[in-house]
């Protein structure tokens, strides 16, 4: 990919990409670098304004306003055409383009369980503030005359989510009603909420490019009611660039583990999770935890790390960092999409599990590959998971020579594919007396 450069800063000549600007998440991070930087290769005359999703003021509409009316559609489309007219007539100046994706470790830590999570909604008190609504609409300002809107949210339509994408949803429907052409990528729709199904697929239906991560949310976004055709991709995640002479650094027989700690006590697996630990153990394999969402799961981590002898690295390291640093393993065993696919560019082993819905399974099945995540909690998950790991150890070089042709493969199409995806898009051109 090439380094992003900045085009002069007319609204004509831009393309708003809404994804994570600050995360403490390497994962998002590296896609958010991906996109920024695949959207400037595939319009080298526009610029990219990349802005941060999720806007406080968006919090206060909840899927409850919705849910409880006659029309949830016509209610949603009447609280978008308000924040529209909202926006002050005639031409404003621009801000400069900030292009940078930042890891930002001071970030706050996240609440350790999802209910708590979702009882608290500490944030959304902003939204109640004229401050959030002034920085909202100034935001959305930046909506205005741009050639495309391209809107992230990766994986913020998980199963349980209720509020949380109905800001994305807002976003894409006052671009379009704006009259910008509009594109939602790298999606697992994997919601299971009524309503913001059947708001999906409303907005959806409505974009000029759908792109989701795996078959299982074509499903699902059919199922809702959409009616769209969407472009079917593996995670754009995959598109990082690779550390130099990724896995020659590789301790032999070193084993990390990424493992989505929230995922696992909402399931109740901890106990089963502590006794597949106590086999590794057992097999003189002394394994190193580690995650690219800190946050969530270091809490869940320390009653292992008081009992075992059980390190845990990574904290505050950027998604190159972090990257770099899971080369060095021989194996990674992942529940967590972005560390399998870091781990797999800088040449570790991968051992995928699914521990939420199709996520990680829909991911390696689009990318072509023959070993497909074992799911915990299934039977024989223990055993399945210590003999791909037994497989792996046997012949490394060879495990590793095959997962790098398949990968190599897969990022090849997927780069292809994603990019034709994209210049198909009707952008508007930079008018000729700019193009000069």
């Amino acid at each position: 990919m090439p380094d992003y450069h900045a085009a002069p800063n007319a609204a004509d000549q831009e393309i708003v990409l809404v994804t994570r600007l600050h995360t403490k998440n390497q994962g998002n991070q590296a896609l958010s670098v991906v996109w920024r930087d695949l959207l400037g290769s595939c319009f080298p005359t526009h610029a990219v304004r990349p802005i941060e999703r999720s806007p406080a003021y968006l919090k206060r509409f909840r899927v409850g306003r919705f849910a409880s009316v006659a029309d949830p559609v016509a209610a949603f489309d009447a609280v978008a055409r308000g924040l529209v007219a909202e926006l002050p007539a005639g031409a404003r100046e621009r801000p400069p383009i900030d292009p940078a994706i930042r890891h930002d470790t001071r970030m706050g830590q996240t609440v350790r369980f999802r209910a708590l999570r979702q009882a608290l909604a500490l944030r959304s008190r902003l939204s109640t503030l004229g401050l959030a609504k002034t920085a909202y609409l100034e935001r959305l300002a930046l909506f205005q005359g741009a050639a495309l809107v391209v809107v992230n949210p990766a994986g913020e339509f998980m199963a349980e989510a209720t509020d949380t994408p109905i800001g994305y949803l807002l976003d894409i429907r006052c671009a379009q009603l704006l009259g910008i052409p509009t594109a939602v990528v790298n999606l697992s729709f994997e919601v299971t909420d009524p309503t913001v199904r059947r708001l999906s697929a409303h907005v959806f239906d409505h974009c000029d490019l759908v792109e989701l991560r795996d078959k299982e949310s074509q499903h699902e976004y059919a199922a809702a009611g959409g009616s769209g055709v969407p472009v079917v991709l593996p995670d754009a995640a995959l598109l990082t660039k690779p550390p130099s002479n990724p896995g020659f650094r590789a301790t032999k027989g070193s084993v990390a583990l990424a493992i989505n700690g929230m995922q696992l006590h909402d399931a109740r697996l901890e106990p089963e999770w502590e006794a597949f630990l106590e086999r590794l153990l057992d097999r003189g394999v002394t394994p190193t935890l580690t995650s690219n969402e800190w946050s969530t799961d270091a809490p869940l981590w320390a009653p292992v790390l008081a009992r075992q002898k059980i390190t845990a690295v990574g904290q505050n390291k950027d998604y190159r960092a972090y990257m770099e640093m899971l080369g060095g393993f021989e194996i990674v065993v992942s529940s967590r999409l972005h560390s399998c696919v870091l781990a797999m560019l800088a040449g570790a082993v991968v051992v995928p599990l699914e521990l939420g819905t199709f996520k990680l399974t829909g991911f390696f099945k689009e990318a072509g590959f023959s070993d497909l995540p074992i799911r915990l909690g299934s039977p024989g998950w223990e055993d399945a998971v210590l003999a791909r790991i037994a497989t792996i150890q046997a012949d490394p070089e060879a495990a590793r020579a095959a997962q790098s042709t398949r990968r190599d493969a897969a990022r090849r199409a997927l780069h292809e594919n994603l990019s034709d995806a994209l210049r198909r898009l009707e952008i508007a051109p930079i008018p000729a007396a700019r193009a000069a």
